[in-house]
């Protein structure tokens, strides 16, 4: 492990829940720490990873789930529980420091990584001089997900690169072999922004009864989609779900406006569009789930967090928030709202 006669580096679990988890130790002046999971920056709610001298701590149940892995308390038998069936790793701390073994110290469990890597499988390196910790994983459903402005998602953890509604994006990438887009609000589809992302060939799957707007755009191929219809592209397998409005008219049903589930990878991934709390939910079966809940025009928090409990993703991420509607403490509230069993985290801030 890169850096390990350097500093010592600690997990830090809560056992009594999220609340309590974001209201730990915070970082020491100048003592802040980055996390990376996969490559990925790891967006912590509240309490921040931090040194102390020499030694490296970071909140465990943020950083084990954004590995794709849940984390349980049993209160019962004072055991902590990493991951699911046979692969689990169950221990109950020691009540005292010493001996490289995970010890319970004011209400809270650590475990120096090396317990993590060994029984994790995962990859841990510590970069004094940028102070980030980067964690690799073996298998990871939220490899290569990343979440930008708005409802912008990349895939990259396959063999094809795939954008859903780039927006504002960064630079011209121009790596996207698929790009999906949801519906032709500003704030989702445009064609600038498409051929930012797309390289040369890509393929664009839209709403069906649009697809002039795309048809004679120049792109190597448009795929028109409708809801409860399934499609392949490039060996990706994907469902165009439905998306619209109960209570306005923003989003109205007719549109034929959509989301979509795109299996990557052997998961699935639900990108749920511009979309209100629909009775379809109930029938959705996502590995990980893209949840709006700016309000304004789609779920608010409480409305978003109910279509989380109905769909019981394994992962849940908030979208659609802080650029347009919406604010990071709905973010928050959201994560409060999910029910246990379902791993809530951000991807922004």
């Amino acid at each position: 492990m890169k850096g390990k006669a350097a500093a010592m580096i600690v997990l830090l679990l809560s056992l009594t829940g999220a609340g309590s988890l974001y209201a730990a130790e915070q970082p020491a002046a100048g003592g802040k720490v980055a996390v990376q999971v996969d490559g990925r920056n790891i967006v912590f709610p509240d309490a921040q990873a931090y040194t102390v001298g020499d030694s490296v701590y970071v909140p465990v149940r943020i950083a084990v789930e954004n590995m794709g892995i849940p984390v349980a308390w049993d209160a019962g038998s004072s055991t902590v529980r990493i991951g699911e069936g046979a692969t689990a790793v169950s221990f109950t701390p020691d009540s005292t420091a010493g001996g490289g073994k995970p010890f319970l110290k004011d209400g809270r469990v650590y475990t120096d990584l090396a317990f993590i890597q060994d029984k994790l499988g995962a990859g841990v390196a510590w970069d004094k001089a940028k102070t980030t910790v980067s964690v690799t994983t073996k298998s990871n459903v939220l490899k290569g997900v990343q979440l930008f402005k708005q409802s912008m998602v990349k895939l990259s953890g396959g063999k094809q690169v795939i954008y859903v509604d780039p927006y504002k994006v960064d630079g011209e990438p121009k790596d996207g072999d698929i790009i999906f887009i949801t519906h032709t609000h500003s704030d989702h589809f445009s064609l600038s922004e498409i051929r930012k992302v797309a390289k040369a060939g890509a393929t664009v799957v839209f709403p069906a009864k649009e697809l002039d707007k795309v048809a004679d755009a120049g792109f190597g191929k448009v795929i028109g989609a409708v809801p409860n219809e399934e499609g392949t592209v490039n060996d990706i397998s994907y469902k165009a779900v439905p998306a619209y409005n109960t209570q306005t008219a923003n989003h109205p049903k007719e549109r034929e406006w959509v989301g979509y589930i795109i299996k990557v990878n052997g998961a699935s991934y639900y990108m749920a569009g511009d979309t209100d709390l629909i009775p379809e939910m109930k029938d959705f079966d996502a590995d990980v789930a893209f949840l709006p809940m700016g309000g304004t025009y789609t779920m608010a928090y409480e409305e978003a967090a109910k279509a989380a409990n109905a769909i019981r993703p394994r992962i849940v991420i908030p979208y659609h928030y802080a650029d347009v509607v919406g604010s990071r403490d709905d973010a928050l509230k959201f994560i409060d709202l999910v029910e246990p069993g379902i791993t809530a985290i951000l991807m922004k801030e």
